[in-house]
């Protein structure tokens, strides 16, 4: 589909990925696969050993491969559409802070990080394909990297903001 005069890509993907949903009766697991699938997927990157560069200084823990991540995920929602940015934003704040807990926990004798999100990861993964696939998606990879999108945009539409 090409967009109309009216009608910008973002919206385009959104219609799309509506339509798949329209067939299923999932939607819940669908909205909490999605959040797991995304910290799940942020609990492992951050997980990663990053080199200790010594130009960093004291700012050495606060960046990591995380940080890269959400720049690029922000960027992307950016592109799409401004105010989604900004609730993609704080959701990956609030993933980040509870990610920072875990670290606590774990330095404490609990699960490891990579551990944890690896199973989140994992299950949200799984729930997405199953949702998808009960669905008929054709482009069930892209549709994927849509997902946070989405339910952003599902946010938005609940509480009537225009995205």
């Amino acid at each position: 589909m090409k967009p109309t005069a009216q009608q910008r890509p973002v919206d385009l993907y959104f219609e799309e990925y509506n339509a798949v949903y329209q067939r299923m009766t999932l939607k819940p697991v669908a909205y909490v696969s999605v959040i797991l699938l995304l910290f799940g997927l942020m609990a492992v990157v951050w997980a990663m050993p990053f080199p200790q560069l010594a130009f960093l200084g004291k700012y050495k823990g606060y960046i990591n491969w995380a940080s890269f991540l959400i720049a690029a995920g922000i960027y992307y929602y950016l592109r799409l559409s401004p105010l989604m940015s900004y609730l993609v934003l704080l959701l990956l704040l609030a993933f980040s802070y509870a990610i920072i807990a875990l670290e606590q926990w774990q330095k404490q004798g609990g699960a490891p990080l990579l551990a944890v999100g690896a199973v989140a990861l994992l299950v949200g993964l799984l729930g997405q394909l199953l949702v998808l696939n009960q669905a008929g998606a054709a482009k069930t990879w892209r549709l994927v990297g849509l997902a946070p999108g989405w339910a952003a945009v599902s946010l938005f539409k609940l509480v009537k903001l225009k995205y």
